[in-house]
């Protein structure tokens, strides 16, 4: 592979094929964020049955988190501001909007809930401190930022990663009483409910992005190392799937939702997952590449560059649609015609509700500058 790479950096500026898993992984996460709330499946005690139970938690699952987080790590190397200060800056920054999110989407329903004499169910609190994608985002920025101020390389920060992830995987067998230091201390690992992406079992992600990134901007030949990079990522997921099957190991518990196996992540899961991402990458770089200058490009690089302001309005629709749905005595579906279609609408919503958002943004901006 090393004819392939120069020791300047080539491939500066955004990546379109990153532009692309994103855009593709964003109606995934919403369709299984709508699968979740709006289901009548028994997926928190039970494995994927069904076909379509099968599909939408695959793609709902190393589609997504796994993907945000990886080119995640892609960003953190190409941004211009990747100082430890900008990266502990920008971890701040996001972990302070997971909490806000939180409070948006499940403590105020609540709070609501019981002004008006209505059972508001799971814990306030617990949903309050939820370590969520975007909680754990901040904490990702915030531990790479230390991570480059003592010195360390992408690889280092990368094997220290799948070190921790170790530790963390030893730490499921933690299952505390819910309360503030469960809660903060789900931050680093995974200590009971309300503790979906903790810090040592999902770093590996975007470290392993930081190290693609690495070797992507310095790549000479972006088909030809795709093209090997598919070839091997196949045949290492063929052969590592044939071994999981023959030693017995369900492959669904890597990407199902039941008994918080895919949230508790292990290195398992971590092989597994990681060659499908490599792979999706190749395929979108082939496939969509030309499209980087046409206005679906436009539109593709539109839902990345705004994937935080969307995932935070979905989830403000979905949250809010629940609790309407409750108040009017809406039985949730079984149908995967209406789980599908339902996703579909609130994808088409949020982006729309995004559009006046963003260009406020911008316009603050332009001003500030």
């Amino acid at each position: 592979m090393e004819p392939y790479f120069s020791g300047k950096n080539i491939n500066s500026g955004r990546q379109f094929e990153v532009d692309a898993v994103k855009f593709i992984a964003i109606p995934f996460m919403i369709c299984i964020h709508f699968y979740e709330q709006f289901g009548s499946y028994d997926f928190g005690n039970t494995l994927p049955d069904t076909v379509f139970r099968n599909l939408i938690e695959f793609v709902g699952g190393p589609l997504v988190a796994p993907v945000f987080m990886f080119s995640m790590g892609i960003g953190m190397v190409y941004t211009r501001h990747n100082s430890p200060q900008d990266l502990i800056k920008r971890g701040g920054k996001l972990l302070i909007m997971g909490y806000l999110l939180n409070f948006f989407r499940q403590t105020l329903p609540q709070l609501i809930s019981l002004a008006m004499g209505i059972d508001s169910g799971p814990d306030i609190l617990g949903g309050l401190l939820c370590v969520d994608i975007l909680p754990f985002a901040g904490m990702a920025f915030l531990t790479v930022g230390a991570m480059r101020r003592i010195k360390l390389s992408a690889v280092q920060i990368c094997t220290s990663a799948f070190l921790m992830q170790t530790v963390g995987i030893w730490s499921t067998r933690l299952n505390m009483e819910p309360g503030v230091i469960q809660a903060l201390l789900g931050l680093l690992v995974p200590t009971g409910k309300w503790t979906s992406f903790p810090l040592t079992l999902w770093l590996v992600y975007p470290a392993l992005g930081m190290v693609f990134g690495e070797l992507l901007i310095k790549c000479a030949d972006k088909s030809k190392w795709y093209r090997r990079l598919m070839i091997c990522s196949a045949a290492f997921f063929a052969a590592f799937t044939s071994g999981l099957l023959c030693a017995g190991y369900d492959i669904r518990e890597i990407y199902a939702l039941c008994g918080d196996s895919y949230y508790h992540h292990s290195i398992l899961a971590t092989l597994w997952i990681t060659p499908v991402i490599i792979s999706e990458l190749g395929a979108c770089f082939f496939l969509l590449g030309r499209l980087e200058k046409t206005k679906l490009g436009r539109i593709i690089r539109y839902f990345s560059v705004n994937l935080n302001m969307i995932y935070i309005i979905q989830w403000l629709i979905i949250a809010y649609s629940v609790a309407v749905g409750i108040l009017l005595g809406i039985e949730k579906a079984r149908s995967p015609l209406v789980i599908i279609s339902g996703g579909v609408v609130v994808t088409t919503v949020s982006v729309v509700v995004s559009v006046p958002f963003v260009r406020l943004k911008k316009r603050k901006t332009n001003i500030c500058q």
